[in-house]
């Protein structure tokens, strides 16, 4: 699309007409035409406001589009029915418009092409549809919204997949909508953000369930808990630590396995069941302990046989003793030969105890 042309005719040349053209110019133009554009030849004395025409850009001058409707009748679009932002039509462009009214002295169809565009736009429009929409302010019952020119609805509970009581904060923003309901008579239309964010949220949880692996180490937050056990978000993913292996966890440390809706736990990856959207956890050894009184039998400096209990992103954890874990930095690790794997016993000292982070850093020693 070329860029929008804001020329204008000169004002002191008589030879021009009110439509930016000199009648010589636009004979000429005419008589010269290329061959006619495919359909039916247009009866210019039929023609009613609204009737749809299409045609092809023959030029573009002093502000204004010229159409070769047929190969005998020519339509003129004027630069202001295209919007501030858009740019022009590019010459051999073809183009849907409405008809104005016909000028039988120039014997030109004057055209617009914004009304056509809405028409074009309401007769694409299906349920399913996603568009982008411009909130312009609240009502009652929910959101209005400006689609391309066109109002739309958005009921409230449409409005994001929590429920929203205050509206005000979404208007001036735009977001993608789905289109739910089409009244083309009434020229009614209902949207939603809700379904637009509904499908993102189950991309993301297959994406995150393909990323997991049994035996991974994760850090999680609980969301809920109930008879079954404690739901952990693990990041677009929910997984659940079964009530039974908190109690083996709390029977085998002596310490209540109890946990906060919040509460920030590692955790184990048991089994990964795709097609059923289900992940198994086990609760991490010490990650529910008080650090305070734990790290108060340790110093810095201390070396002891531990044994390598996992990996994640962050390092390798070796288990100090029952319930006390320390982690050797991944920067540590690249720098090893012959990094540690779950299972072996290794040697290490410690280099750092942060109690409030719940770290003990070690350094291997090989």
């Amino acid at each position: 699309m070329a860029a929008k042309s804001r020329q204008f005719p000169d004002e002191m040349d008589e030879s021009q007409d009110d439509i930016g053209m000199s009648d010589a110019d636009l004979e000429a133009l005419m008589g010269g035409a290329s061959a006619p554009s495919p359909g039916k030849t247009i009866d210019v004395d039929k023609l009613e406001p609204g009737d749809r025409l299409e045609g092809n850009v023959i030029d573009i001058r002093a502000g204004e589009v010229l159409i070769e409707l047929d190969g005998k009748h020519h339509g003129l679009i004027e630069e202001d029915e295209f919007e501030e932002d858009e740019e022009l039509p590019l010459l051999g462009d073809r183009i849907k418009a409405s008809v104005i009214r016909y000028d039988g002295a120039r014997d030109l169809v004057l055209l617009s092409v914004g009304k056509a565009r809405k028409e074009v736009f309401w007769e694409d429009l299906r349920p399913g549809s996603l568009l982008e929409a411009l909130v312009t302010g609240t009502n009652k019952g929910g959101l209005d919204l400006d689609i391309k020119g066109v109002r739309a609805f958005m009921p409230i509970s449409q409005i994001d997949i929590k429920r929203i009581e205050d509206a005000t904060p979404f208007v001036g923003k735009k977001f993608n909508v789905e289109v739910t309901q089409v009244d083309r008579e009434d020229q009614n239309l209902v949207v939603s953000r809700r379904a637009v964010l509904e499908k993102q949220a189950v991309e993301l949880k297959g994406n995150a369930l393909a990323r997991l692996s049994e035996g991974e180490l994760l850090k999680g937050t609980v969301v809920k808990t109930n008879n079954h056990g404690a739901f952990v978000d693990l990041g677009g993913v929910e997984g659940l630590i079964h009530q039974s292996k908190l109690h083996t966890w709390s029977k085998e440390t002596g310490q209540s396995a109890e946990l906060a809706v919040g509460a920030e736990v590692e955790v184990e990856i048991q089994r990964v069941d795709a097609e059923r959207e289900r992940v198994s956890l086990d609760l991490r050894r010490g990650s529910i302990l008080d650090w305070s009184a734990s790290a108060t039998n340790y110093e810095v400096g201390e070396e002891f046989t531990g044994w390598v209990s996992g990996k994640t992103a962050d390092g390798v954890h070796v288990a100090i003793e029952e319930g006390v874990e320390g982690i050797i930095p991944r920067a540590r690790l690249l720098e090893m030969k012959n990094p540690p794997l779950k299972g072996d016993v290794i040697r290490a000292a410690i280099t750092r105890i942060d109690p409030e982070k719940k770290i003990i850093e070690l350094r291997p020693l090989e």
